[in-house]
């Protein structure tokens, strides 16, 4: 969370600043007539008046553009608003499902650990940090823009994400308030787990499923570290997951492509969720 303003701060260097609105209205002069011109005899003498030069549009008479960062903070407030739509819904619904699934299997899961793993499993808790997966976003974003648009819309698109994520994560956190395997309050859902899925998401609709599955199998390290380091509880993490999936799409609805079905399914002294991915 603490991450957020930061984030945005190097976002905003990447984005074009907005225009200065400062425009002065030219002075017009009129060419007086020469004393002359009234003194001699004859004809009277007429002395054309140049008309003055129209003054330039005021800057503040134009419409006023957005500028880059306004423009991705309107963005940010409208993925807020994709969260109510059917294709959420049901993302969340299925996620929310499959949650109480496995709720079963939570403590003895728990109990029994990933030992087989164990050493292997180190670098979860890093990857799926905030502290990570925001400066990831923004790198992408900023070194996107030197190569394509299509890249600088996928980092982009990945911040977003993290956003959205993080604060419907954090707000979940604090209204159930679940104890940890560990005894630390907040538990449900894994924060870990719905950043790593949220950019996963994203990499998988920008990129096919090529780029998404590496993604997605750190998602799923991720939650197997958080759970074998008693951080996590195995429903937590599913939670954590449909959040981070449903973050992920809500940013990227421009993008109708690659869906991510989540299927849940028991075995012998566990449970297994499956993640379905159409090519």
């Amino acid at each position: 969370m603490r991450d957020w303003p930061l984030a945005l701060a190097l976002g905003s260097v990447l984005v074009v600043a907005s225009p200065t609105f400062a425009a002065q209205e030219p002075a017009v002069s009129l060419a007086r007539p020469s004393r002359a011109a009234h003194t001699q005899t004859g004809p009277p003498v007429t002395v054309p008046v140049q008309p003055a030069a129209p003054a330039p549009t005021s800057a503040i008479d134009a419409p006023r553009k957005r500028s880059g960062f306004t423009r991705f903070v309107v963005d940010v407030g409208r993925d807020y608003k994709a969260w109510f739509t059917p294709e959420t819904a049901h993302t969340l619904i299925v996620g929310t499902a499959a949650t109480m699934f496995v709720r079963p299997a939570d403590e003895e899961l728990t109990a029994r650990g990933f030992r087989e793993v164990e050493e292997a499993l180190s670098l979860g808790d890093e990857y799926g940090n905030l502290a990570f997966q925001v400066p990831l976003a923004v790198g992408w974003w900023g070194i996107g823009h030197t190569l394509s648009p299509k890249h600088a819309d996928a980092g982009r698109d990945l911040l977003r994400a993290q956003i959205s994520a993080a604060s419907w994560t954090y707000a979940l956190k604090f209204a159930v308030n679940r104890t940890r395997p560990n005894g630390d309050p907040r538990s449900f859902p894994s924060g870990h787990s719905s950043a790593t899925f949220a950019a996963a998401t994203v990499l998988h609709r920008h990129y096919g499923l090529k780029m998404g599955l590496p993604f997605y199998a750190l998602g799923v390290y991720t939650a197997v570290a958080r759970i074998h380091d008693r951080k996590h509880w195995l429903s937590d993490t599913v939670m954590g997951s449909t959040v981070g999936i449903a973050a992920g799409r809500a940013v990227t609805f421009h993008l109708k492509q690659h869906p991510v079905h989540v299927t849940p399914a028991l075995l012998r002294g566990g449970a297994m969720i499956q993640f379905v991915v159409d090519p």
